[in-house]
């Protein structure tokens, strides 16, 4: 398994505002200018998909990933 496994999608849990959250294809910055007001943006690295989709355990990989993100997402909302 490679290194990147899983990594397709940022880390949800170490999302901080005003700080770039990372994985290797997606890239999430939220700028927060003050009470209710957000400035959000979302980047595509596609170079880094179009690598991950020649990877031979790509759908291995973005399965986890997505499964990863959708536990993320729930656990936001407990």
């Amino acid at each position: 398994m490679k290194s990147c496994f899983g990594t397709i999608y940022p880390d949800l849990e170490q999302l901080q505002f005003g700080k770039p959250s990372t994985g290797r294809v997606f890239q999430i910055l939220i700028h927060s200018q003050g009470a209710g007001h957000r400035d959000r943006r979302l980047d595509t690295d596609l170079k880094a998909w179009q690598d991950c989709q020649q990877c031979g355990d790509f759908r291995n990989c973005f399965d986890f990933s997505t499964a990863k993100l959708e536990m993320q997402r729930t656990l936001r909302e407990l």
